[in-house]
């Protein structure tokens, strides 16, 4: 018999092995034994066929088998919530955008001395023209302040309010209870078990978190992702958990989310409506503390193999930082990335101190109050006590781009406008699904050739790739950049780049136009040598400061003695600080709490301020 070739799996490749090896099988007298296999219209070609399809889907369905049988591997998303079953790890599900409004009750009837905002009470708000309804999910009760009812900092979340019943008929953790709906968002599920039809006593159940904690008679349920994307709900058997009784009515309650169509920005005012009464009283004068924010999609197949594994190596407690990292992970899914480091990292150095950045999916920062929930209620009881936990701020590096790209305009099938396009359109997809998060180096010869690989027209590109901080200080008073608090770029910058937009100060009793510029020490200049700050009236040319602070180019340190900012030009509120990235280091690298964004600026002549991103596309003919 001929040897058999058994890596090649394509349908063609198959049938093309089954020919060879009946065009070898021959006699003890070297005659072929088969013949006519390899003409396409006999009988002989359709039985290949049918062995080929079949050796095919075998071959597919062994390959998909073994793929799906590990987290790593596996490319569908209900093998992955499957596995990550088994680490005891479940899917973050949809979750809801939150709010925060303040408003006021007037005339209620009889000016009552409390007043009570109930459960699920809807607030409407429009975005992006289609309405919303969000709800606050607790009562909430006030007294009246000299005759005022204010209801301050209330916490509404987006969703549709459901309630659904189940009949308990073999009690224990066999019996699942499945919530027929795909975009519950888990967070809001309230359970509470009735005795049966007659007798409506309710006994609220929690859900467990940690099985260490739950004995015989712990109220609680159990929470898991079923192959249909369908979350399930299952209680105990007695031992672990409470055992529910035949005829118990398990009442579950829960929002149905519209995930993160709700995330609305800062920069946008938010306004929210409520036509209901309270006692008697109308609602008015909703005032937005907080945007809509924190809403999300059902978590995705790439996110559940990255976070279960470091779930069950966390085993639900935090020693070292990558443990903090699980579990925060775990249990806040509103952050979008989160940063770990132990505090020996640090300079100066803080041992015994864990540091914590979180980004969130909308804005830049996370608020005061969301970093006192993940102390008290996340970290709190599974630290150990000598650490200390601290949260810092995210530091964002804006990465200017301007880039020239050429093409040959007797091959391309486009117009020059649809290229450029496509150039911002790739260049915005690299930073959104490449860069944005922790951890996320800036590679520029990926982002070189995937502007290459646009168009087959496209002869070459020319990326000029800069590096922007920004700084906000205080008006009106003295600010100093130097020692700890420098301005790092973290990466090596070009001597006498230096490009900062513009702002006022008050020179000599007058409101004066400032920038700022870099003169290196060395001439020629050192690329990682030393430079100074001066600063220059934009308009006139004329240095008022030459001695305003110094650079290091290796480093990308830059020191400011005093910066005492009057004023900034209209549409402006900021300084904007750019350095070219020196040739030597075109991928920009980020440590700890850093994130690289795409430079948002648009031109602003007072200000001085430039286009962040600029495409310009050249013809050439070859």
């Amino acid at each position: 018999m001929p040897n058999l070739t058994l890596s090649d799996l394509d349908f063609d490749l198959i049938k093309t092995n089954l020919k060879v090896f009946l065009r070898e099988y021959r006699d003890k007298n070297n005659a072929p034994i088969f013949t006519d296999f390899d003409f396409e219209g006999s009988n002989w070609s359709i039985l290949l066929d049918v062995l080929a399809y079949n050796t095919h889907m075998n071959a597919y369905l062994a390959n998909m088998i073994l793929n799906e049988m590990f987290l790593d591997s596996a490319v569908k998303r209900a093998s992955a919530v499957s596995l990550a079953k088994h680490l005891g790890y479940t899917p973050l599900s949809t979750r809801s955008a939150r709010a925060t409004i303040t408003f006021n009750v007037n005339n209620p009837t009889g000016s009552p001395n409390f007043l009570t905002l109930e459960k699920y009470t809807p607030f409407t708000t429009i975005i992006n023209g289609t309405t919303y309804t969000f709800i606050n999910l607790n009562p909430i009760t006030i007294q009246p302040n000299n005759g005022v009812y204010t209801f301050e900092n209330i916490e509404i979340v987006e969703g549709l309010p459901l309630e659904y019943v189940f009949r308990v008929n073999v009690p224990g953790p066999g019996e699942k209870y499945v919530i027929p709906n795909n975009d519950v968002d888990t967070t809001t599920i309230k359970v509470n078990v009735q005795k049966s039809f007659s007798d409506t006593t309710l006994t609220s159940f929690n859900q467990s978190v940690d099985i260490t904690q739950i004995s015989s008679e712990s109220k609680v349920y159990f929470l898991e992702e079923n192959a249909l994307e369908n979350y399930e709900l299952y209680f105990g058997d007695g031992v672990i958990g409470k055992k529910l009784d035949s005829g118990n009515l398990i009442r579950v309650q829960y929002l149905l989310s519209s995930g993160d169509l709700c995330n609305v920005v800062n920069t946008i005012d938010q306004t929210f409506d409520c036509a209901v009464n309270i006692s008697g009283g109308t609602i008015e004068n909703i005032i937005t503390v907080e945007n809509s924010h924190g809403g999300a999609a059902k978590e995705d197949i790439t996110s559940i193999k990255f976070n279960a594994s470091r779930f069950v190596t966390a085993n639900d407690r935090a020693v070292t930082a990558e443990d903090y990292k699980a579990l925060v992970q775990a249990y806040y899914p509103l952050a979008e990335s989160v940063a770990t480091w132990g505090g020996e990292e640090a300079n100066p150095p803080e041992y015994g101190t864990v540091f914590i950045s979180l980004k969130p999916y909308e804005g830049y920062t996370i608020s005061n109050n969301v970093k006192n929930e993940i102390q008290n209620n996340i970290l709190k009881n599974k630290k150990t006590v000598t650490i200390r936990t601290t949260f810092v701020d995210p530091e964002y590096f804006y990465v200017n781009i301007s880039v020239n790209v050429k093409y040959n305009s007797k091959t391309i099938n486009i117009s020059p406008t649809d290229l450029k396009n496509s150039v911002i359109q790739i260049i915005t997809q690299y930073f959104s699904t490449d860069l944005q998060k922790f951890d996320k180096d800036f590679v520029f010869s990926k982002l070189s050739k995937n502007i290459d690989n646009i168009n087959n027209s496209i002869i070459g590109n020319l990326m000029v790739v800069k590096l922007q901080k920004r700084i906000e200080p205080i008006l009106n008073t003295d600010i100093s950049y130097t020692n700890n608090n420098n301005i790092k770029f973290n990466n090596k910058i070009v001597p006498g780049s230096l490009h900062t937009t513009r702002f006022i100060i008050f020179n000599s009793g007058i409101a004066t136009p400032a920038r700022i510029f870099d003169i290196p020490n060395d001439s020629p200049p050192n690329y990682n040598g030393t430079g100074k700050l001066v600063l220059k009236n934009p308009d006139t040319g004329v240095t008022i400061n030459d001695n305003y602070g110094n650079v290091n180019y290796g480093t990308g340190t830059v020191s400011i003695t005093v910066l005492n900012v009057y004023a900034y030009p209209q549409d402006t509120n900021d300084i904007r600080m750019t350095f070219d990235v020196q040739d030597s280091s075109l991928d920009i690298e980020v440590n700890k709490n850093e994130i690289l964004v795409l430079d948002d600026s648009t031109i602003n002549a007072l200000g001085n301020r430039l286009d962040g991103l600029t495409v310009n596309t050249i013809a050439t003919v070859v």
